[in-house]
């Protein structure tokens, strides 16, 4: 049975599938096929020839100057914008020029990179995608459809991607980014005569969402945004090639978790916690319902909104008591503003957990938000600079339970208000049973 690899498109997020082949290196999946569209197409050309030291070397090494000439990384926030301010006007001078930017580095950068005679002799098969402007005709080319020589050429055609990369000529014909045709080249990988296919997404949100559910397929897409598709920074190109990793093993049973990365072996010890979760969940269910004045019309609907956040986290019908358990440490996590980027035992996660719990300052404040019966002093909350107002709320109330002064009435503020922040508590008070 021949295994396909679909790479998606994404510039600079394409690190990410540099974590993903690791991942897969240390499984022990192979493949015999490689189908990829724009930054996919040259990852997938250094896959096709098992050449991972050389596709390491690239991503943690690139630079902006190797992609274009006066170029600016497209960061997704107005400082990184504002920090390069002196640089856009060079830029957009010779984007006007060019009809793109510069990439002239680019193109000598695949020149040295691509060992086209070394794709030919590969036993594994590679394929990308490119489309003919301004027709706009689709191109699914094989390696075997490529003429002799020119390999790099449809490359560069697969990346580029206009208007921020001119378009690509070859012969008498002009190329598009084969993003504006498909950006994740499934369909190629089962043209080329793959039978199992590992799709490899650069985007949150699937590209293909119905061959997510196929069961031939399997889907590795970011827990986590990736940023922006032309940013630069070492440290981000290795945190997202670090979070293709985890993805990979997260899908293939080696991890727990959604967005976070948690041991499997680290949950044993935590069974009685997840007892004690859904237990509180049975509780919290019952006092929602209790409060409905007709519960015949929430009959068919949900009316635990701690549950639709648990849901969110999952693709499932119906999650297990493990997944419900991690949600809602995963939205712990994220109230308390606990690193999602590392990997985590289920014990050093807890401990990170409560060193934060046990600061001086936050604990002093969240005092006087329990004095003023958890309403939430808006003075007060604009004043402290050092904590969220997700993490005052959730540790305000978590305090309380402590001091046994949480009421059902103010359950269900919570519960109405800030379901996120009753999550974290919920989760905190479950650990009580572990101690």
């Amino acid at each position: 049975m021949k295994r396909g690899i679909a790479l998606s498109g994404g510039g600079t997020k394409g690190s990410y599938e540099l974590g993903v082949w690791k991942a897969l290196n240390e499984l022990g999946i192979d493949y015999q096929i490689v189908t990829g569209t724009s930054i996919g197409s040259i990852n997938g050309a250094l896959m096709a020839t098992g050449d991972y030291d050389r596709a390491y070397e690239l991503w943690s090494t690139i630079t902006m100057e190797d992609m274009m000439e006066d170029g600016i990384n497209l960061t997704d926030t107005i400082e990184g914008m504002y920090d390069q301010r002196e640089a856009i006007g060079p830029f957009l001078k010779k984007y006007v020029k060019n009809k793109g930017a510069d990439i002239s580095p680019f193109t000598a950068f695949i020149e040295t990179l691509i060992e086209e005679d070394k794709i030919r002799k590969s036993k594994t098969d590679f394929g990308l995608v490119t489309v003919e402007f301004p027709s706009l005709k689709p191109c699914e080319l094989t390696k075997r459809d490529i003429p002799e020589g020119l390999m790099k050429d449809y490359i560069l055609a697969s990346s580029a991607i206009f208007p921020l990369f001119p378009m690509h000529k070859i012969g008498e014909t002009t190329y598009l980014d084969g993003c504006y045709y498909d950006d994740l080249p499934i369909d190629l990988a089962i043209r080329m005569g793959a039978q199992q296919i590992i799709a490899v997404d650069l985007h949150t949100s699937p590209a293909h969402d119905a061959y997510a559910k196929r069961p031939y397929v399997t889907y590795i897409k970011p827990s986590r945004s990736l940023g922006t598709m032309m940013n630069f920074d070492h440290a981000l190109l290795m945190a997202n090639a670090r979070m293709g990793y985890q993805d990979t093993m997260k899908v293939y049973g080696k991890y727990y978790g959604y967005v976070y990365t948690f041991e499997k072996e680290s949950m044993e010890k935590y069974r009685r916690a997840m007892d004690h979760f859904l237990y509180r969940m049975t509780e919290l269910d019952l006092l929602v319902r209790d409060e409905m004045p007709v519960k015949r019309f929430a009959k068919k609907s949900e009316f635990n909104k701690v549950h639709t956040l648990l849901a969110e986290r999952s693709e499932k019908e119906k999650m297990s008591p493990r997944e419900y358990f991690l949600a809602a440490a995963e939205i712990c996590g994220e109230v308390f503003d606990v690193d999602a980027a590392i990997e985590y035992s289920m014990e050093h996660f807890v401990e990170t957990l409560h060193k934060k719990l046990a600061d001086a300052e936050l604990r002093q404040v969240t005092e006087c938000i329990i004095a003023h019966k958890l309403r939430e002093p808006a003075g007060l909350i604009a004043e402290v600079k050092n904590f969220g107002k997700e993490m005052l709320v959730a540790a305000a109330a978590y305090y309380a339970v402590q001091q046994d002064t949480l009421t059902s009435k103010e359950i269900l503020k919570l519960h109405a208000m800030f379901p996120k922040e009753l999550t974290a508590v919920l989760f905190l008070m479950s650990l009580e049973t572990n101690r």
